[in-house]
């Protein structure tokens, strides 16, 4: 879904609003996309971490990832809340299905503040074991039971 009548940013376009809004990181512009790299420190109390953001092109969803410190370090045996993916400690910032997020708008001002602002919720869920942060989840689904009819037959 697209804002009527305005155009998505380019890569190109990205790529300056990052330079100018988050100077303290490092953009790259290449024929693989739009990487950018750079700290995040959700209070001035709280840890700096490395994140990156990756957009390959337009037909792709942007991605951001923590580069470190690990997340998993960070919280030892559990798993992190609002993650699309555990492996790679890539942020669940937005949900895709609900065009929260559209390539008319400035990576610099969506994903960056919303990576930090979820950083400061993870601080908090290490602490306190709950997510305030709100959001969605899919719910998994219950592991598959056979009834003993179908398990006859199939023996």
């Amino acid at each position: 879904m697209a804002y009527q009548g305005i155009r998505p940013l380019t890569l190109a376009q990205q790529y300056a609003a990052l330079r100018v809004d988050w100077p303290e990181g490092e953009a790259q512009l290449d024929q693989h996309g739009l990487r950018w790299t750079g700290p995040l420190q959700p209070t001035a109390l709280g840890r700096r971490y490395v994140v990156q953001v990756s957009y390959p092109s337009l037909a792709h969803e942007p991605q951001v990832h923590v580069l470190g410190p690990s997340l998993k370090q960070l919280a030892p045996g559990r798993r992190i809340e609002h993650l699309y993916c555990q492996k790679t400690e890539r942020l669940c910032l937005y949900t895709p299905k609900q065009h929260e997020w559209r390539p008319q708008l400035r990576l610099s001002r969506t994903l960056l503040p919303w990576a930090t602002l979820w950083l400061l919720y993870f601080e908090d869920w290490v602490i306190t074991g709950e997510w305030q942060g709100g959001g969605t989840h899919p719910t998994p689904r219950p592991a598959r039971t056979f009834s003993r009819t179908i398990l006859r037959r199939l023996a």
